[in-house]
């Protein structure tokens, strides 16, 4: 366990998820401040931020492996996470309709995958904590897609800003 948590807290490491965290409380905010554009701009701001959190759960995977038989969930997140990114930044007309449905599954995932390595963090229990309420959070969003496209501002700039604390709760 002790290895584990000395490769998980390498510095290299958390600047990749410190990055991902800030973006997502960035967009956040923005996201509340201007709906319109948001909605436009959203499958685009959402890849990135998947592609960066894919490319980051991978790399962290790839040493990780060599001192745990746990990493395979940091290998299938990357994986699902750079897939839907290249949905989201190379299908807009779809994206904007899978947008909820994408986004929820997405969230439900990333939220479930640091939820099972808590214990690597920092924090161990506000990984928990805010890893459930990440779950929650996607779960409302999953099953309510007229209502999350209806609202999706509001919801995943919310939800985003959450997201990015979780990540820097994780890297602290």
């Amino acid at each position: 366990m002790m290895d584990e948590v000395k490769y998980i807290n390498q510095p290299k490491y958390r600047w990749i998820a410190g990055i991902a965290g800030l973006l997502a409380i960035i967009v956040g905010f923005w996201m509340w401040r201007k709906p319109v554009n948001a909605v436009i701009a959203m499958t685009w701001i959402f890849g990135i931020i998947m592609l960066i959190t894919g490319i980051g759960s991978v790399i962290v995977w790839n040493d990780v492996k060599r001192v745990t038989q746990h990493s395979a969930g940091l290998l299938i997140n990357g994986i699902l996470n750079i897939i839907i990114a290249a949905i989201m930044m190379f299908s807009h007309t779809s994206s904007i309709l899978m947008l909820a449905v994408l986004f929820a599954v997405w969230f439900i995932v990333d939220s479930c995958t640091w939820f099972s390595f808590a214990d690597l963090s920092g924090h161990p229990t506000l990984s928990r904590v805010f890893s459930i309420i990440g779950i929650i959070l996607g779960v409302l969003l999953l099953f309510s897609p007229m209502l999350s496209l209806s609202t999706l501002v509001v919801f995943v700039s919310v939800t985003l800003i959450v997201y990015g604390f979780v990540v820097i709760v994780k890297v602290i």
